[in-house]
């Protein structure tokens, strides 16, 4: 099962995975920034389209694919003209990663 998806930044193509690793990884360098979030804490700003956490989880699911990438490489590619990809890689990459609930109903 592929869980890759692909995005175009300044006419490049990247490919980015969201699994465990690439959430750990999000934890991580927001904790650098001095900022502690748990997994929750990270999908209720995804909903809220924080922007701060929506960018580190494209470049961190773009590194997991592309090991030999420097993060700033990726940075520089997203300025404010590539937003609307980037959400909508964000909402591919959540479809792609999350288990499908193939017509169970679960109770919460």
């Amino acid at each position: 099962m592929n869980n890759t998806v692909e995005i175009k930044l300044k006419e490049q193509k990247y490919n980015g995975k969201l699994d465990m690793r690439c959430l750990a990884n999000v934890q991580l360098e927001l904790k650098k920034q001095g900022i502690e979030m748990n997994m929750q804490d990270i999908f209720n700003s995804i909903g809220k389209q924080d922007l701060n956490i929506v960018l580190e989880i494209a470049i961190q699911s773009i590194l997991r694919c592309h090991k030999q990438l420097k993060r700033a490489s990726i940075e520089d590619k997203m300025d404010f003209s590539e937003m609307e990809n980037v959400f909508s890689f964000i909402t591919k990459l959540a479809e792609t990663s999350m288990p499908k609930n193939e017509g169970k109903q679960i109770e919460e």
